[in-house]
């Protein structure tokens, strides 16, 4: 029997992907920080993927509709935990974690969608002193 060209075999096989190379990252960032935020993401305890965090809260600072908005996603919150403003909160756990270098890169890349928010919303005057910045703006008129 002969022996089939080693290319021929190649261009018929399906292309190897690692598992890793099937992540996705947020845009703007370099490959050492998506690497960090793999890392991290790897821990046991960690709350959820950053990339779909800062792909809801793009979102959400993105969303069509009147100039002021109220902080409230489309989603059920008790059904997925990434409804509303919780996205925010995994966003900063990870700006948290990160290494320095990695959380500046990160949170550069989350300031203009923080200012758009900002801009958007209005601020709840009934919200409790500790309550972090992006669950106190108003969620309903």
């Amino acid at each position: 029997m002969p022996r089939r060209n080693p290319a021929r075999v190649r261009r018929n096989a399906p292309p190897h992907t690692r598992p890793a190379d099937r992540r996705q990252a947020v845009p703007g960032l370099s490959g050492r920080t998506v690497a960090e935020i793999a890392r991290l993401e790897r821990r046991p305890s960690w709350p959820g993927p950053v990339h779909e965090a800062w792909r809801r809260w793009h979102a959400l600072a993105h969303r069509p509709g009147p100039w002021v908005m109220y902080a409230v996603d489309e989603v059920c919150p008790c059904c997925d935990p990434f409804a509303g403003a919780e996205v925010r909160a995994v966003l900063e756990a990870a700006c948290r974690a990160l290494p320095p270098r990695a959380a500046r890169e990160l949170r550069a890349v989350l300031a203009p969608l923080d200012a758009r928010f900002l801009t958007r919303t209005l601020p709840d005057p009934s919200a409790p002193p500790d309550t972090p910045w992006w669950a106190a703006r108003l969620d309903s008129a």
